[in-house]
């Protein structure tokens, strides 16, 4: 299901389609709900740096950002940097909101991530990451955007 604001002539954030899940989607046990999102956001400590990568997330075309753009949202230099920022605040989310670690090959920060968006290596040891639909929908419920 879209979501969708039915006033075409503007150009906000709120007028772009938007995927709505429900609880009978599926998705895999380490993506949370709206509900689970919004609950461990409203009581996770995030510092406004990582307030800022979510943010910069949540704005960035299509949702899609990578490491390198994820760190310089918070004021830093680098993928490897904008990764295990990004991991911390994935990791601190999922801890809140009860959800287990993602089971992968890659690094416990890279494997944290996957939490708040799927993700995909670039030629490079950067990745690109589309966020969520739901950690965007609660963002936007916790008043984050």
């Amino acid at each position: 299901m879209l979501h969708s604001n039915p006033d075409t002539s503007s150009s906000r954030i709120e007028d772009v389609l938007i995927p709505v899940l429900s609880d009978n989607d599926h998705r895999p046990p380490y993506v949370g709900s709206v509900e689970q999102y919004v609950a461990a956001l409203k009581v996770v400590d995030l510092s406004s740096c990582e307030r800022d990568m979510l943010r910069a997330h949540f704005y960035a075309p299509e949702q899609r950002i990578t490491g390198t753009e994820l760190a310089a949202s918070a004021g830093h230099f680098g993928s490897r940097i904008g990764h295990k920022k990004y991991g911390r605040v994935g990791r601190k989310i999922a801890l809140a909101a009860g959800l287990p670690h993602c089971p992968s090959d890659v690094s416990d920060y890279l494997a944290a991530i996957f939490t708040l968006a799927d993700g995909t290596q670039m030629e490079s040891e950067d990745w690109c990451w589309t966020l969520h639909p739901t950690v965007a929908q609660a963002l936007r419920a916790c008043g984050y955007v």
